[in-house]
């Protein structure tokens, strides 16, 4: 598996994989082949709003989270509680042991106690492939793949199932579950934590344990929302219309005040989100520019949203300076591999692909050459062949690397079926005629497209736009469910 390392809040990074395609395939398979059966496991959910729902409608394959529905539920039970209970899991996909995959599917007891009979049964499959598309390890589930989503799920529903029989007391609209994530409503600071200790005890039984930082009782008098965001509504609703000028100006610098002073808060990737449904003209180019250099250091987990605004920022008024963003992301890219923030590194360097600015830093390119990345390696491949490379790549290590066992077993599988079947390099050990390869490149399987650049900001906006109308009709209806009383359409 090809591991590229991602920022979450503070210090802390999550590892995302790209999985081998051949033990992926059979588990897709094995998940297809039998989606009735997961899907009775999965009906088991009891206390989280999202349904696994798998159709060609979604952004990816799987229905996404509708978070503006959490966050009414949440505002919902606080209003409807006196204490609250918050809580969630380390490391929750890294810390899934894989057996419990069929302690969850059957039942823990019922499999400790008849081992040999649930040899081979599908869960049991399923932990096999899970295992073989993470290293074969027992402990932990990649995190990327929808496979790895219908697999936790799994054994979330099973523990929902088994605190269901214990928090007979607990209404279901008191209890909202975003994954691993719970916020409970309760009457009194005993029942507080005696509700508390049942989720404890229910992950422990599975070999999970709970986050002991992110897990609090507190009075609902003494919670309080992120104030942050209160303070950028405010200066939003006070005069309508686009941001421009002094006043896009005023945005941007509040911006980064509320970023240093909530440093673990996402306050950057929110603004953003405003920012991307705004038209800039050419007076605006600096300012914006200025901003998002800044946000590259200080937000390094919005890299994704940066690049994406730099690129249509340059689209709409061909007025991004490229003497400016070129030396600095070149630079920015080279501290992050060396750091191992490999998110950052691949955003950085596909920014300057999609800018056209050219990589003439060869202290960057081999650093890149010892890199255990083919998405990083396929990207330089692909800016090389547009001539965007303006010193040597070290494609003969990368070939030197590639052999008909390594594509087997390595993470260089991806660079040596793109770069070669690009005839972006060499193909010595003849590895396109491998029967695997072979059977992909006949049917025209790709998983790096030179043609893809980040989406056109008018473009982002309607999916957005759309997406957003699509969750608040479920935000009324749940609201509509718990209060009976219609909502304007307009909410």
């Amino acid at each position: 598996m090809e591991v590229i390392s991602t920022p979450k809040v503070g210090f802390e990074r999550r590892n995302v994989g790209i999985t081998h395609p051949i033990p992926q395939a059979l588990l897709v398979d094995e998940i297809a082949s039998n989606y009735p059966t997961l899907q009775k496991w999965l009906c088991r959910q009891t206390y989280s709003l999202d349904e696994i729902r798998v159709s060609e409608k979604h952004v990816r394959a799987i229905r996404g989270i509708n978070f503006a529905l959490h966050r009414a539920k949440k505002a919902y039970i606080e209003a409807t509680s006196d204490w609250l209970v918050k809580t969630d899991i380390t490391r929750f996909y890294p810390s899934i042991y894989t057996h419990s995959i069929t302690w969850a599917a059957y039942g823990k007891e019922k499999v400790k106690g008849q081992l040999k009979l649930f040899e081979g049964s599908l869960a049991d499959r399923l932990d096999v492939l899970v295992r073989a598309c993470n290293r074969n390890q027992t402990v932990g589930i990649p995190i990327g793949p929808e496979t790895s989503r219908i697999l936790a799920e799994i054994v979330s529903s099973r523990i929902d199932d088994d605190l269901r029989h214990v928090l007979t007391g607990v209404a279901l609209e008191s209890v909202d579950r975003l994954q691993d994530d719970w916020f409970i409503g309760m009457p009194t600071l005993e029942s507080s934590e005696t509700v508390l200790s049942h989720v404890v005890r229910a992950y422990r039984e599975y070999g999970l344990d709970i986050n002991g930082s992110k897990t609090s009782v507190t009075r609902v008098i003494q919670h309080l929302e992120e104030a942050w965001k209160s303070e950028i509504g405010a200066f939003l609703s006070h005069r309508s219309g686009d941001l421009k000028g002094a006043r896009l100006r005023e945005f941007l610098a509040l911006t980064l005040r509320l970023q240093s002073e909530n440093a673990k808060q996402a306050v950057t990737n929110y603004a953003l989100t405003v920012l991307e449904n705004q038209a800039f003209s050419k007076a605006d180019v600096e300012a914006m520019e200025s901003f998002l250099l800044k946000s590259a250091i200080i937000a390094p987990g919005s890299m994704s949203r940066i690049s994406e605004l730099l690129i249509n920022l340059e689209h709409d008024t061909g007025a991004v300076s490229k003497k400016r963003i070129g030396p600095r992301f070149s630079d920015l890219a080279l501290r992050s591999l060396e750091k191992g923030d490999l998110y950052e590194a691949l955003w950085l360097v596909f920014t300057l692909r999609g800018l056209g600015i050219a990589i003439s830093d060869e202290h960057l390119l081999s650093t890149a050459a010892v890199t255990k990345s083919s998405a990083l390696a396929l990207t330089l491949l692909d800016m090389k062949s547009r001539g965007l490379v303006k010193a040597k790549l070290p494609t003969a290590d990368w070939e030197k690397q590639i052999t008909k066992e390594s594509v087997l077993t390595d993470w260089n599988w991806l660079l040596a079926y793109e770069g070669c079947r690009r005839g972006w390099l060499a193909d010595p050990g003849a590895v396109m005629a491998r029967p695997f390869f072979a059977a992909m490149n006949a049917r025209g399987v790709f998983f790096y497209d030179e043609r893809r650049n980040v989406r056109k900001r008018t473009t982002m906006a309607k999916v957005r736009s759309a997406l957003r109308r699509k969750f608040q009709r479920e935000v009324r209806e749940f609201l509509f469910s718990v209060r009976d009383v219609e909502f304007d359409s307009n909410y």
